[in-house]
């Protein structure tokens, strides 16, 4: 799974400071919402790997740390490029099912459409936006083995914006 970062605060902030960027209020509120949608789907996640950068690690913790899964830190998550994220990916232990990447953007879009091969037809166009804050793609690979993981095998299963969210928690 992918995962951009929630909306964050950009009062006061430039290039200089950007990586102690903090989220804001409404990144909190998608940052719960999605939380509670895992919770009410029962998703199995076996681990969190994420950008350093506040933003990141505050949305992490907000997401996942009531649903108990690590979450580990990445600095090269920072400004990288989806290679830096593959490449990270492939290394993964074998006992991992369930991986998301909690990053920025561009890099969560780009590695999106390096990994998606194929897609549901009504997900088709999600590939061609980017991200919004807080937005999470489901992307399944037929592989037993990470380090098998070559770009275009994925297959885009789901894509949940904070407004698609907000929905199927006003549902349940």
């Amino acid at each position: 799974m992918l995962l951009r970062h929630a909306s964050a605060d950009i009062e006061g902030f430039n290039q200089e400071n950007d990586h102690e960027k903090p989220i804001d209020k409404q990144g909190e509120i998608d940052s719960k919402n999605l939380s509670l949608w895992l919770k009410n789907s029962f998703i199995d996640l076996d681990l969190i790997i994420s950008s350093n950068a506040s933003r990141a690690i505050q949305t992490s913790q907000i997401v996942f740390s009531p649903l108990d899964i690590i979450i580990k830190e990445y600095p090269s998550f920072y400004l990288c490029t989806y290679q830096e994220i593959l490449v990270t990916i492939k290394k993964l232990d074998e006992k991992i099912n369930n991986v998301v990447v909690v990053g920025h953007e561009p890099s969560i879009s780009d590695t999106m459409r390096a990994l998606v091969g194929s897609t549901r037809p009504d997900l088709e166009k999600m590939l061609k936006v980017p991200y919004q804050p807080c937005t999470m793609s489901f992307i399944y690979f037929n592989q037993d083995k990470w380090k098998k993981l070559n770009e275009k095998e994925g297959i885009l299963e789901g894509y949940l914006t904070p407004e698609i969210i907000s929905m199927k928690n006003e549902k349940n």
